[in-house]
């Protein structure tokens, strides 16, 4: 179970998403393992891929015409830079155990799926960019690992055909999470009521990974149910990094958890009653049966006998037309409370 390899000591689970701000850099990626894993990450999140698998060099040309016409190994370059090998990956997800969180990764080709799994990594992303990419999806499952399959820019029955796919391939627990493939992504586009939706969908628990900027936002997914909270991560304000517009320092991210954590608390079980804890409240609030006026041993009650006062401690006035017609077994002096004791059989014939 996921719960079972991040475990978390609070009311849900949080990912700090380190991706590619590290910029390549070991150094970086080191420091913002601790740093994320101090202000309460459960888990570190890295991006691991092989550049010359993931773009074509005719992109920026299918892109603008739909035509091969001239080779621009620009992104696969640019992607290059951002790439730590198996070795240093080891010595990263050794820092992470130091510190306490798990290290797991996104991935996105087999090849990098091979290297993860000789790291032993406990768990798997798959990032919505790979929702249709079956033969990646099926390797995941094969694992038997948990996974993580977040579902921005993804339809409908693409997102079914995926979940399918992984359970008939023998995967671990499945996790959706929703999230919005625009970066920031505008509060006007964030789709929250996604979340339930989804979960409603697909019967898998979903979480929400955040492309906003918006403080807020986490706090609403918590209120609609979600458990798993996602948020890309920086050093500072001035570390210039590939997801900077989305990414959130130590303290946001502490802040964040204090908000969630409160926002679960809020939101409680749904139960329609009130809580034990409101016991107290509701003796002193709610109202009981009191005699209006002396009323004597052996008499016909009437509802002029009778009014409704506070404290709630005895027959409350929902329950009047048991009362009235009974007999009175003993004197009841005004003001008094009515209790059962004092009533007896309708009109006087006697119990």
């Amino acid at each position: 179970m996921l719960e079972s390899v991040i475990q978390s000591v609070r009311n849900a689970i949080y990912v700090a998403e380190i991706g590619l701000n590290h910029n390549g850099d070991m150094d970086t990626a080191r420091a913002m393992i601790q740093r994320a894993a101090r202000a309460g990450a459960d888990a570190v999140k890295f991006q691991t891929f092989v550049p010359e698998l993931m773009y074509s060099e005719f992109t920026a040309d299918l892109l603008e015409s739909g035509v091969e016409r001239l080779r621009d190994a620009t992104m696969v370059d640019f992607f290059r830079g951002l790439v730590f090998n198996r070795d240093q990956y080891r010595l990263l997800q050794k820092i992470a155990e130091e510190e306490g969180t798990v290290f797991f990764s996104s991935v996105f080709d087999l090849d990098s799926l091979n290297l993860l799994e000789g790291l032993g990594v406990p768990l798997y992303k798959l990032a919505s960019s790979e929702v249709t990419n079956h033969a990646l999806i099926e390797a995941v499952a094969r694992t038997g690992k948990p996974a993580i399959l977040s579902t921005g820019m993804a339809a409908e029955d693409e997102i079914g055909a995926a979940v399918s796919l992984f359970r008939r391939s023998g995967g671990g627990e499945l996790v959706l999470m929703h999230c919005v493939s625009l970066y920031p992504t505008p509060a006007d586009q964030a789709n929250l009521a996604r979340i339930p939706a989804l979960e409603r969908r697909y019967g898998l628990a979903t979480g929400f990974s955040d492309h906003t900027r918006e403080a807020v936002a986490p706090v609403l997914a918590a209120a609609l149910g979600a458990r798993i909270f996602e948020k890309h991560f920086t050093i500072d304000r001035l570390h210039d990094c590939p997801d900077k517009e989305i990414s959130c320092t130590p303290e946001e991210f502490s802040g964040m958890i204090r908000s969630v954590e409160t926002a679960i608390e809020m939101t409680g079980g749904g139960a329609i009653a009130y809580e034990r804890a409101e016991a107290a409240t509701a003796r002193a609030a709610r109202r009981s049966l009191f005699a209006r006026r002396a009323i004597a041993r052996g008499a016909i009650i009437g509802r002029d006998d009778i009014v409704a006062l506070r404290p709630g401690i005895g027959i409350p006035p929902s329950e009047l037309e048991s009362v009235l017609g009974k007999t009175s077994a003993a004197d009841i002096p005004e003001g008094y409370l009515i209790r059962k004791e004092h009533l007896r059989g309708a009109g006087g014939a006697g119990e």
